[in-house]
């Protein structure tokens, strides 16, 4: 069986710096849920260390709101 073993220092820093990411990427992106999205992936990371933080991460980036690009001239074309 694999074990992660985490000192609890680095466990709170890792969290707090995931959730902030998640945060402000999420308020960029105008979503109205960031704050849950960021509260999500501090529980999770904090309950079951790194891979519950990187399950609510992966299903974030597959839900994000996507970017919308601002329309850009090709010359000649």
């Amino acid at each position: 069986m694999v074990s992660i073993e985490i000192s609890g220092p680095l466990l709170l820093a890792a969290a707090v710096l995931g959730a902030a990411w998640i945060y402000r990427d999420a308020k960029r992106r105008a979503m109205d849920t960031a704050d849950m999205w960021a509260v999500g992936f501090f529980v999770a990371f904090v309950l079951l260390p790194v891979l519950g933080g990187l399950a609510v991460f992966v299903f974030y980036l597959r839900n994000r709101n996507r970017r919308r690009g601002s329309p850009v001239t090709v010359p000649g074309a």
